[in-house]
C-alpha cells in the first residue's frame, strides 16, 4: 500500500483499496465492478445473510456502480475485527466476480501498463487513456454545475440567519432549564442550511463561511435570548419592579457594561455553547464544504 493525500491505496488481496479514517470510524473501499447484475445481487445477499455489524463492527457497506465502502465502528480491538472481515470478504469478491486490481474500472478491460488517480477520495487503478477521459469527464461535470448555480450569497446569508433564528429559540429554551446540547448545536447548523437553500444561496465555498457565521449568529442569540427570559420571569414574578418588558435589551446591556461577573458568566456560557455547536455542526460544515468543491481528481503517480 502507498500512503499519499491523507490516503493508503494500493492492491488489498488483489482488489484496489483506499483506506482512511475519521472521528470514531475506518473506512475500506474497493473499486471494483461486477461482471453482471447477478453477481452483485448475489454478493450482497450473502453480505446481507451475516450480521457484520456483529461480527465485524461494519456501520455501513454500499455498492454502487464503480466503489464498495464499508464503515467500521473505530474501537479498540477493530483492527482485529477488519482483519476477519478481509478474511471473509475477499473471497466473497472473488466468488461473485469482482474485478480486481488489474482490470480498469472505467473501461473494464484488463490493465498492462496504468495509472492510480483518486476520484472524490477514492483510488482507482486506470489505463491511461482511461483517467484522461475520467479527468475530462470531471472537470466538464464541475463546470456545468458552476454555470447551472444561479444562486446568490445575499439571498443565501438572510436564508441562514433565518434558520439560524429559529434554531436560537430552541437554543434558548434548553439553556434556560440549564441544559446545552451538541444536538441543538446541529439543529442550528441544519436549519441555516436548510434557510440557505431554500433562499437559493450560491453553492460555493462562501456557503461554508455563511454557515459558520450563522451558527455563530444562532448560539450568540440563544444565549441572549435564554438571559432574556430569565429576566422576563423575574419581571412577571415582581422581582423586578419598575422594570418593563421592553426595557430588557437594554437592562441585559447595562448589566454587561457594568457587572464584570456577569460578563464573564455570560462569556462562559457563550464560549461552551459554540464547543456544543462546533461538535454538533462539524460534520454537517465538512459535508457541505464538500458539496460545494464539486468532484476532485488527483493523479497519484
Amino acid at each position: 500500500m502507498t500512503v499519499s493525500g491523507g490516503i493508503a491505496y494500493g492492491s488489498l488481496g488483489g482488489f484496489a483499496a483506499t483506506l482512511n479514517e475519521g472521528g470514531g470510524y475506518k473506512r475500506i473501499v474497493f473499486s471494483t465492478r461486477f461482471s453482471d447484475p447477478a453477481g452483485r445481487t448475489g454478493f450482497m445477499d450473502a453480505v446481507n445473510a451475516r450480521n457484520v455489524k456483529k461480527e465485524f463492527r461494519v456501520i455501513g457497506l454500499g455498492v454502487d456502480s464503480r466503489t464498495i465502502v464499508v464503515n467500521f465502528q473505530d474501537n479498540p480491538g477493530t483492527m482485529k475485527k477488519i482483519r476477519a472481515f478481509l478474511d471473509w470478504v475477499l473471497p466473497l469478491l472473488r466468488t461473485f466476480g469482482a474485478s480486481g486490481v488489474d482490470i480498469c474500472p472505467e473501461c473494464g478491460m484488463p490493465i498492462d501498463r496504468g495509472r492510480w488517480a483518486m476520484v472524490d477520495g477514492v483510488a482507482h487503478h486506470f489505463h491511461d487513456a482511461c483517467a484522461g477521459r475520467v479527468r475530462q469527464a470531471v472537470e466538464e461535470g464541475n463546470e456545468q454545475r458552476s454555470r447551472e448555480d444561479t444562486g446568490h450569497y445575499i439571498t443565501g446569508l438572510l436564508g441562514a440567519l433565518a434558520g439560524s433564528v429559529l434554531g436560537a429559540v430552541v437554543w434558548a429554551i434548553v439553556l434556560s432549564i440549564g441544559y446545552i446540547a451538541s444536538i441543538v448545536g446541529l439543529l442550528i447548523g441544519f436549519l441555516a442550511e436548510k434557510g440557505y437553500d431554500l433562499a437559493r444561496g450560491k453553492q460555493g465555498k462562501g456557503k461554508v463561511v455563511i454557515l459558520i457565521f450563522a451558527v455563530v449568529f444562532g448560539v450568540l442569540l440563544g444565549n441572549l435570548g435564554a438571559e432574556a427570559f430569565t429576566v422576563f420571569s423575574m419581571i412577571q414574578g415582581g422581582e423586578l419592579p419598575g422594570i418593563a418588558v421592553g426595557d430588557i435589551p437594554l437592562l441585559i446591556w447595562l448589566v454587561l457594561s457594568e457587572d464584570a461577573e456577569y460578563r464573564g458568566y455570560l462569556i462562559k456560557n457563550v464560549l461552551m455553547g459554540l464547543l456544543f455547536a462546533a461538535l454538533g455542526v462539524f460534520a454537517l460544515l465538512r459535508q457541505a464544504g464538500k458539496d460545494v468543491s464539486g468532484v476532485k481528481y488527483i493523479d497519484l503517480n
